[in-house]
């Protein structure tokens, strides 16, 4: 019993990853830049700056500004939501600016986790082409809960980060193959927001 048990979680999560994985397969304008559509809104996912354990810059933040304010310089980007807790939000907003990158931003302090993200930016803009920008197994997962929540085909793509090489990416990507696996729970369980704020409410004009 406990064999037949171990067996079907291994297969949940296996199966979990390979599908959520998939959601990424040409999708990523990294890769084809030219494809890059007019006037699209771009969201870039959380991450704390510094490492909470030992207070160095992180390597995967500074990336996804970097892969972010590469992006914006296509002239292509309309709008950007940097969405996370409120410091990474902000903190994000911050380095863009610093980065040279005019274009107008508003801030989504309640992307608590990537699902919030998601699902805000959806309701907030149900005409507009989306955008993530993040490390590439990050952008998979938000691709994905697009493709089961929107109504749209294809209404997301992605334009990845580098990975980079310090251990906190590492950790990350091992986070992630644990996090695809509750996306799919949270999915069947009915897509339920974090936060107590109405998923239409919390945006916040940054100056």
């Amino acid at each position: 019993m406990i064999l037949w048990v171990s067996g079907l979680l291994l297969a949940f999560f296996i199966f979990s990853n390979l599908w959520l994985w998939s959601a990424g397969w040409g999708r990523d304008l990294r890769v084809t830049p030219e494809q890059i559509p007019q006037d699209s809104v771009l969201v870039l996912l959380g991450l704390n700056e510094r490492d909470e354990k030992t207070g160095k810059p992180s390597e995967c933040f500074r990336l996804r500004i970097q892969a972010a304010a590469e992006l914006c310089r296509t002239g292509k980007i309309k709008l950007v939501v940097t969405s996370g807790l409120n410091s990474q939000a902000r903190a994000m907003a911050d380095r863009l600016r610093e980065a040279g990158v005019t274009t107008p931003i508003v801030l989504d302090p309640y992307g608590w986790r990537t699902l919030d993200s998601v699902k805000r930016v959806l309701v907030v803009f149900p005409d507009d082409k989306i955008i993530f920008v993040s490390q590439s197994w990050h952008c998979d997962r938000a691709l994905w809960l697009t493709d089961r929540i929107s109504t749209i085909p294809n209404k997301a793509l992605s334009y990845s980060a580098d990975f980079g090489h310090e251990p906190l990416a590492y950790y990350n990507l091992v986070r992630d193959f644990l996090a695809k696996p509750k996306a799919v729970i949270d999915w069947l369980m009915g897509s339920k927001i974090t936060t107590t704020v109405d998923i239409a409410d919390g945006y916040k004009v940054y100056p």
